[in-house]
């Protein structure tokens, strides 16, 4: 599929919808293209239901190295807006860094050994529950959050009895 994607994508086919976007943070300068298309005809018939096929192109400059990425999506959705899908794809990444980052990172979920019945799943719940507390009391950081409250158990229990205003 990614080869009759990039096919699809590629520079001989109209694109329905552009848009890019400049981002500056942390030294860094990322540029975004985003591209859509309609034309699905070279993909295989088991991906029923697809509607568009997404380009993103990035352009990175660092501490003044240059790199480019090139990454494809696909989606069932049929909109030629590429903001919209732009919106979407950052939102993902931002979900991504947001929690799967800090489970893995702060809370070592990749190397836990937990297994039998449901222990793995009903732990990585404990671990969002505890993400969602900090994040609701205001903690930016989940790490901080984690050391001011650990063996500290009236203080978590008034964070657990948290009432939203």
């Amino acid at each position: 599929m990614y080869r009759q994607i990039q096919i699809n994508t590629g520079k001989d086919h109209t694109c329905i919808g552009s848009f890019t976007q400049t981002a500056q943070a942390r030294g860094r300068t990322e540029v975004r293209q985003v591209f859509v298309y309609k034309d699905i005809r070279c993909i295989s018939a088991e991906w029923a239901g697809l509607r568009r096929l997404i380009r993103v192109e990035r352009d990175i400059r660092k501490k003044g190295e240059q790199s480019h990425e090139t990454a494809y999506f696909i989606s069932d959705i049929q909109s030629n807006n590429a903001a919209f899908f732009a919106n979407h794809i950052r939102n993902h990444w931002a979900i991504e860094n947001r929690l799967h980052w800090v489970k893995d990172a702060i809370m070592n979920e990749d190397r836990s050994r937990t297994t039998g019945g449901m222990a793995a799943e009903n732990i990585s719940i404990i671990r969002n529950i505890a993400i969602n507390l900090f994040r609701c009391n205001g903690h930016q950081s989940v790490k901080y959050a984690i050391e001011m409250y650990v063996n500290k158990l009236e203080e978590l229990y008034n964070l657990i009895n948290y009432k939203s205003k």
